[in-house]
């Protein structure tokens, strides 16, 4: 009876352990990152980041499920644009979708991205996102995990016309991105915030104002506008950041799903944003807007001078690492 007591006794003992054990698997600690984006949920460029989000959803749900999860404090109205990436540094915030004009005061390396030659996924492979992630891990603190870039490019808006790539007398609404590109054309670079853009069309202060080919419409300021003008210029770059204390402390398990999903948004943002920029140009007519479509010679002049104020001042700034990044963003001729 005895011996059947301390049977029955081992086998409930074997049984709690095994439980205890099973139970541990079931609450694997669940990673919960806090994030910010530069615009706010109305803007084009916010639909990337979802993209990306809802990819890394996905991915979780079938390869680690409840252990990682993103949880969205908003846009500028949470955190204002140019605090960001500091908000980011300090661990405020674990993950940041944005710019490279809003913390390029932060990193001035981060300008090259715009002059890129190349789609991120390419860029991924030839190695620039690697030195550029090495860049901001040692200089900044913060893991570059992908540039969700809409690789569409920007263009210059315009409440009166042009006939030359020749902007003296206009004052042009800037961010940092195309200040350099504005002055060398020999346009008056003014530096307003998004939400400004607006009254300041409207009282004209400004004449016109840069913008990515897809998202004028998501502030009204076509309702502003009366010129679109060709050539684009630039690449539009947004990286997707993340605290690098908080980069490190994942599993690699989640690093890896981290990375993958980023991998598969950049190609997805860029061929979405694609779409979406054949798409808009003929709602922008529809409202009025007209194309001033500049001459052959004078569109080789705009882009020079963009491309080479842009290197310029990139290579001006960084000395060291300026030479590197241009080699690695530049399509061999």
């Amino acid at each position: 009876m005895k011996k059947k007591s301390v049977w029955t006794w081992m086998t409930l003992f074997l049984a709690l352990v095994v439980l205890a054990g099973s139970n541990g698997l079931a609450q694997a600690e669940t990673f919960t990152l806090k994030a910010v984006t530069g615009w706010p949920k109305t803007a084009s460029e916010y639909k990337a980041f979802t993209m990306f989000t809802d990819l890394l959803e996905q991915m979780v749900a079938q390869k680690a499920p409840g252990e990682l999860k993103i949880q969205y404090i908003g846009g500028p109205e949470a955190v204002k644009t140019p605090d960001q990436v500091q908000a980011l540094q300090r661990g405020m915030v674990d993950l940041v979708f944005t710019t490279t004009a809003y913390y390029v005061s932060v990193l001035p390396e981060v300008d090259a991205y715009k002059l890129s030659n190349f789609t991120p996924a390419e860029e991924r492979t030839g190695g620039a996102l690697a030195y550029m992630n090495g860049i901001h891990e040692k200089k900044i603190g913060v893991h570059l995990l992908a540039r969700l870039g809409l690789d569409t490019k920007f263009h210059l808006y315009l409440k009166k016309p042009i006939k030359t790539a020749d902007l003296k007398g206009f004052n042009i609404r800037v961010s940092p991105m195309y200040l350099q590109a504005i002055k060398g054309l020999g346009g008056n670079p003014v530096v307003i915030p998004p939400t400004e853009v607006y009254a300041a069309l409207e009282r004209n202060v400004v004449d016109g104002y840069c913008w990515p080919s897809v998202g004028i419409r998501d502030w009204g300021w076509h309702k502003q506008t009366k010129y679109i003008v060709d050539p684009g210029f630039y690449t539009v770059p947004n990286p997707l950041l993340v605290n690098l204390n908080t980069w490190n402390k994942l599993p690699q398990k989640l690093k890896d799903l981290l990375t993958e999903a980023a991998k598969e948004a950049e190609k997805k943002v860029t061929a979405a944003f694609d779409e979406l920029e054949k798409q808009e140009r003929p709602l922008l007519i529809k409202e009025g807007l007209q194309v001033i479509d500049l001459p052959a010679a004078e569109k080789e002049k705009f882009l020079q001078v963009a491309t080479e104020e842009g290197w310029k001042d990139v290579l001006l700034k960084n000395p060291q690492s300026g030479p590197e990044l241009k080699k690695l963003l530049t399509k061999q001729r």
